[in-house]
């Protein structure tokens, strides 16, 4: 189900970009993701649903140039998840939170990971 995990450092946090985007008075229409080796992936927001600190909400969208991929965010106090799925790119990737700023980012096998079920079939 899962090829490979890894823990990843997010430098640059949906809510520091956000924080940032408020001072500029800039909209966000793009975020960087983390992927695996110190990739990133350029993410294009076509929906958001922001509370009105900044400081939690959600994206979704798709990989800059992708438009048949699929891309979810969400974030709330320096924790963040996402979801890619890139079936061209033959890329899916599952963000999960750990402490701020960190994520374990899996590759995943689209055919077989069912997220949310415990133990076994």
């Amino acid at each position: 189900r899962i090829v490979r995990r890894q823990l990843v450092y997010h430098k640059e946090t949906a809510d520091a970009q956000i924080q940032r985007a408020k001072l500029t008075g800039e909209p966000i229409q793009q975020l960087s993701l983390p992927g695996l080796d110190g990739q990133e992936v350029q993410f294009e927001i076509t929906k958001a649903d922001l509370s009105p600190s900044g400081q939690q909400g959600a994206f979704s969208g798709h990989l800059a140039g992708r438009l048949d991929s699929m891309v979810t965010f969400a974030f709330k106090g320096g924790r963040e998840a996402f979801t890619i799925l890139s079936p061209s790119d033959g890329l899916y990737l599952v963000g999960e939170p750990r402490e701020p700023g960190e994520l374990i980012v899996k590759s995943i096998n689209p055919e077989t990971y069912v997220v949310g079920v415990c133990g076994n079939p």
